[in-house]
Formats: structure tokens, sequence, C-alpha cells
């Protein structure tokens, strides 16, 4: 799938993913709308005949109103009764017809006092049997709704969930749809993964073709030369073109040789040597034996060394390539002069040795892979800087094998450091 099929693909997919959560969405309110337009026609018509009722109790049965109910909030009703309450009786109508309407919720309600001009009295009901009446005293503050008249109101304040309760068979479609959707998302990431491994596989192939085509065709070219019998007469020419020979095949063979040390990288750190290590003497004869890569490209490696704790337990060996590696990243990802400075320092019981470089930077997105076997920064056809994209795989798992971590930070065109922390020897 090349990446313009790809990107119309996955532009349909959070298309039609939307589509559903929007439609499923939708269809949710719908039928929490109806449950709700629903309820408060129970509530509404349990509350008239709790009105009549008080009414018909105080034998008051001519003074009834016409619309008694009225729904102030979404969960809090006032009812209207043109007489006193008596609030045992109250509680016990709204109990009986609350159960008649099959209304299973606890509630709380207050009666108003037109003499005192308040909510005279309130209490919590309860329907659960996980609810401790004790423990759910009255605690709603009925509001001010100017109603001079007598009149009780009814709040329940676990309608919502009451409600979304009777929506059991949408949870549990939306619970399939979600996990549906989930399965589809991590699909299009194994895509992406695997559309990421190909062009890192293509990278890979395209460099190893380019590293080795080129001592391939060196060599065939002076076998050709060789071959020739006039060559004879000029043993200088002879000694040459078999120097270029052996050169390109050392080539080869170091190419081979990385690449096949690599492959068995694991068996490598279980045979590591561990000796305890001076890593400031060894800095200092890595930086004598870069000394000639600098002058000759006009650059400086700058070494401070300030920790005091120096001492660790490592593969001399690997720990030192670890070193050098970075160090020869920093001169070939550099388009100027190459400024490298290494730097150590002790955080608690670690050795942090710190390598900055002024080279071309990484991106926030090629950090994330760096230190992938075979990554390199994908750069299509052209081959400016040698390598198979093994260089800083080796560091990571060998600094992994010395009980370390290696840290990264980079801004693109503004240079990379990388941060070795490792544990020093305690005494």
């Amino acid at each position: 799938m090349n990446s313009k099929t790809l990107r119309i693909f996955v532009a349909l997919s959070i298309l039609l993913m939307a589509g559903v959560i929007v439609i499923q969405y939708f269809w949710f309110r719908q039928a929490y709308n109806i449950q709700d337009r629903d309820f408060d026609q129970r509530v509404t018509s349990a509350l008239r005949l709790v009105s009549r009722r008080v009414l018909d109790f105080n034998k008051n049965p001519n003074n009834k109103l016409l619309q008694p109910v009225e729904r102030v909030t979404s969960n809090y009703y006032t009812v209207q009764t043109n007489d006193t309450i008596n609030a045992k009786v109250l509680e016990e109508f709204l109990k009986q017809e609350f159960a008649r309407s099959d209304i299973r919720l606890n509630f709380e309600y207050g009666i108003y006092d037109c003499l005192k001009d308040r909510i005279n009295f309130k209490s919590f009901v309860c329907h659960s049997e996980n609810c401790d009446k004790n423990d759910s005293t009255a605690h709603y503050n009925f509001p001010d709704l100017n109603i001079h008249n007598y009149y009780f109101g009814v709040y329940f304040p676990d309608k919502k969930y009451f409600l979304l309760g009777d929506l059991d068979n949408w949870f549990f479609s939306s619970t399939i749809l979600l996990v549906v959707m989930s399965f589809f998302v991590y699909a299009l990431m194994v895509i992406f993964k695997q559309k990421r491994l190909s062009e890192v596989q293509n990278d890979f192939i395209n460099n190893m073709t380019h590293e080795f085509k080129t001592p391939i065709s060196t060599i065939s070219i002076s076998s050709e030369v060789l071959m020739k019998p006039e060559i004879i007469q000029t043993p200088e020419r002879l000694l040459s073109y078999a120097s270029i020979i052996r050169k390109e095949a050392a080539r080869l063979k170091k190419n081979v040789d990385t690449v096949l040390q690599t492959a068995n990288i694991d068996q490598k750190i279980d045979k590591l040597n561990l000796e305890e290590v001076n890593v400031h003497d060894l800095l200092e004869e890595l930086t004598l034996n870069c000394e000639p890569i600098f002058k000759e490209r006009g650059g400086d490696l700058q070494v401070i060394l300030q920790a005091e704790n120096t001492i660790i337990k490592a593969d001399r060996l690997h720990f030192s390539n670890i070193i050098h590696n970075l160090i020869d990243n920093g001169i070939k990802y550099c388009e100027t002069t190459p400024n490298i400075t290494i730097k150590t320092q002790n955080i608690g019981n670690y050795l942090v040795i710190s390598i900055k470089d002024n080279g071309i930077g990484i991106t926030e997105k090629d950090q994330r892979h760096i230190f992938n076997k075979f990554f390199r920064v994908h750069t299509g056809d052209v081959h400016n800087v040698k390598g198979f994209g093994l260089g800083l795989y080796y560091v990571k798992e060998m600094v992994e094998g010395h009980k370390g971590k290696i840290e990264v930070r980079s801004k693109l065109h503004e240079g990379s450091e990388f941060r070795l922390i490792i544990p020093v020897v305690v005494a």
C-alpha cells in the first residue's frame, strides 16, 4: 500500500469512526430523552394523585387545583395543595403512589408553610436497600419559588443514574462498538508500524547495497586491469591495483563483520568482561586516539572532567566502542566544523557522561526510533553518510548491558546531546 492510498484509507476510516460515534451519541441522547419524558409523566401522574389524597385527607375536596404539579428542574417538582400538609401522611402517600408508578428511587421532600414563608419540614426517604436514612439526612437546598400557597416539593437526587440504569442495552452496544473501534485502531497502528518497518528495511537494503557495491565495483575494475598481460611490464601499477583490491576487500570484511557482530549482540552482552574501569583514564585515551581525526576536519574535542567518583564496572573494549561510536556520529552528521564536548559528573550513585555535538540534530519524531535495529533517518536515495543503522542500536544494547541507560536531547539543526547514565562502584 503506497503512502497516498494509505492516507486516503486513514482519512476515510477516521471519518467513518467519527460518523459512527456521532450517530451512536445522537441515538443515545434520544433514548435518554425518551426515558426522561416517561419518568416525568409517571412522577407527574403520581404527584397529582398524592395532591388529591392530601386534600381528601384534609376533607377539603372542593379546593382542588387544575394544574397542581410543576416541574421546576429535571429532578425537582412542586405540588400545590391550598391546605396544610401533614408530613407523616404525605410521606406515606408519596411512597404508595411512587410504588404504584414503579418509581424505584430515593427521594427528598420538603413542606412549605405559608405562615412562616419558608420550607418548614424536610425529610429523606430511602428506597434502595443500601441506603441508610440516618446517614442520608435531608440536605437539598429547596429554592424559594415565591409561591404564596401551601405546597410540597419532591427532589430526586439519583434520577440521572436511575435513567442511565434503564439504558443497559445501549451501554452494552456502545461497549461492543468501542471494542470494535479499538481493534480497528490497533489494526491501523499495525499497518503504520509495518509501513515504518518496510521503510527501515528498504533504507537498510539501499544502504547495504551502496556500501557493498562500491568496493565490489572497485575490486572488479582492478581485477580486469590485473588480467591484462601488459600490467606485468609495470610492477608499480601491479602493486597499486593489488593494494586497492586488498583495501576494498578489508572494507567489505569490516561491513560484513559489523552486521554479523550486531546480529549476536545478546551473546556478547552475556559474555562481557566486567572489571573496574576509571572512566576519566579511558576518556583521555580516546581523546588521544581521536585527535588526528579532528585535526583533519579542523574541529575540536573538548573534555570536561567534573565527576569525582569515576570507577565503574565495565568491559573496557565495549565501553570504549560506546564512546567512540557517539563521537563518530557527531563527526559524520556534522555539516560544518565538528565541535564535540564530553562532560562527566556524578548524580547520586551514578556517573553521567554527556557527549554533545554541533551536528544536524534529530527530529522529535526520529528520536523515538534512533536506537532501533537498522533504523536510519529516512533520506530516500541519498547516501552521503555511510552506515547500516546499527551504531546506536549497539550503543543502547551495550549501555543496558552495563546496567545503565542512555538519553538523547536534540533539535533539528541545533546538534544532539547523548547522556550515558552508569552506576558507579560504591566504596
